[in-house]
């Protein structure tokens, strides 16, 4: 406002000072043009000639002007457009976000309409095709998307997010390496990819995504070191089952660099020391592991090391490796190894040592056992029922959904999560 009112006033003191200096002209001026003479004052004769020149520029800006004007007009009429347009692009985007379907088509229809701009009123489309369940739609745009070079990578996920919907997993991992190949260091994909490419069974390739992934941080490392661990695992046994065994070593040990205490692989290498009758190699991994993770299986192989008949040896080797204040879970193993062998006073011994906040069913039903060898049946009653509410033993439990096995495997067929079940 300031800025304004000085522009204006130096423009008044501008004038007055012109007209002040053609007011002062003196004398008069003549001029002869064809045998015509006459004679002007000069300060009449300069404001005559200054007020032509005001009047021919006017005239010229006029004529400027009606020349212009459709021009001016159409572009007038082009930027409403454009405006209304890309309102009604960002109305669109906010009403699919909100999954407000008939909104969506509503604004989509309008800025394609209106904007000369496909690669954004075509990935609004899609959506809102998407969105209302026209697949056929959709599809046509998003792969319209795929086809142009600015839009290849938003193009490629639409296809995979409709390929998954149709449950055809072969094209959306088709899809997804496309995406991947154009952004390779996007996050929400590359961990997506990891998991498809292990749905499919393609181990090799899920872990060299896992890696690309850690590189760029996409996965936190707990979990890529659980994934690793358990693909790498995969891997090994499908190397097993056709009798190559370096390789299977390899990616055994593979695992338990990323997980040393990853049991299927401590098992599977571990027998594979012992078929090379490298038993000290095997005894140490498991003696190793069971200190940290105590499992059935560890002891059912230790057992194939030590080749003893008698179970009370088993049972005594077991105890030696058995630290004082061990898991819980070791002295439940012993107590059943115990049990079995009829050495109730060592069972009663290990279970004695499990404190009561860590009593779980497996503890009950091992107390049940003991008193059906003592043959009191009240008691082994009172345990069963106690079994009945204790805390679950533990079991291969999904991390993701809660759902627990009886075996370990890379995938849970519950949720169809990868690598998310642990022994806990």
């Amino acid at each position: 406002m300031i800025i304004r009112l000085i522009w204006w006033s130096l423009k008044i003191i501008s004038i007055c000072i012109i007209v002040a200096f053609i007011a002062n002209q003196e004398g008069n001026s003549q001029i002869v043009w064809v045998g015509w003479k006459m004679e002007v004052p000069t300060s009449i004769l300069f404001g005559s000639f200054l007020l032509l020149i005001i009047i021919i520029l006017w005239l010229h800006n006029l004529w400027k002007l009606i020349i212009n004007l459709p021009t001016n007009i159409s572009k007038l009429v082009k930027e409403n457009r454009q405006k209304t347009g890309y309102n009604a692009l960002a109305y669109g985007l906010a009403a699919s976000s909100a999954g407000d379907i008939e909104s969506t088509q509503k604004y989509a229809a309008q800025a394609q309409r209106l904007l000369d701009n496909k690669d954004l009123t075509e990935m609004l489309s899609a959506h809102a095709a998407h969105l209302s369940g026209d697949k056929n739609a959709a599809f046509k745009y998003f792969n319209n998307l795929a086809n142009r070079s600015s839009t290849k990578f938003h193009g490629q996920l639409g296809l995979m997010r409709l390929a998954i919907e149709n449950n055809d997993h072969d094209e959306a991992l088709i899809r997804a390496r496309a995406a991947n190949s154009i952004q390779p260091r996007n996050p929400k994909l590359n961990s997506l990819l990891v998991m498809m490419e292990a749905k499919k069974e393609n181990f090799e390739e899920a872990i060299e995504v896992l890696q690309k992934g850690r590189r760029i941080g996409s996965i936190e490392e707990e979990k890529a070191q659980n994934l690793a661990a358990a693909l790498h695992t995969k891997i090994g046994m499908k190397k097993l089952e056709e009798n190559q065994l370096s390789d299977a070593e390899k990616s055994f040990t593979l695992a338990l660099r990323e997980k040393t205490d990853f049991i299927p692989a401590v098992i599977s290498l571990s027998k594979i020391f012992i078929g090379k009758d490298n038993q000290r190699k095997a005894l140490s991994l498991l003696s190793k592991v069971w200190k940290i993770k105590p499992h059935p299986e560890i002891a059912h192989t230790l057992k194939l090391i030590w080749k003893n008949e008698r179970a009370s040896v088993n049972i005594a080797n077991l105890i030696n490796l058995t630290e004082d204040n061990a898991n819980s879970q070791a002295r439940l193993i012993i107590a059943d190894e115990a049990i079995s062998a009829g050495l109730k006073g060592e069972a009663n011994d290990q279970l004695s040592k499990i404190s009561t906040e860590q009593h779980n069913k497996t503890y009950h039903q091992l107390m049940s056992r003991l008193a059906d060898q003592s043959n009191d049946k009240t008691k082994s009653n009172q345990e069963l029922e106690k079994a009945l509410e204790a805390n679950p033993s533990q079991a291969w439990v999904c991390s993701s959904c809660g759902f627990s096995y009886d075996f370990w495997s890379i995938k849970c067929n519950n949720c169809d999560n990868i690598g998310s079940i642990e022994w806990s």
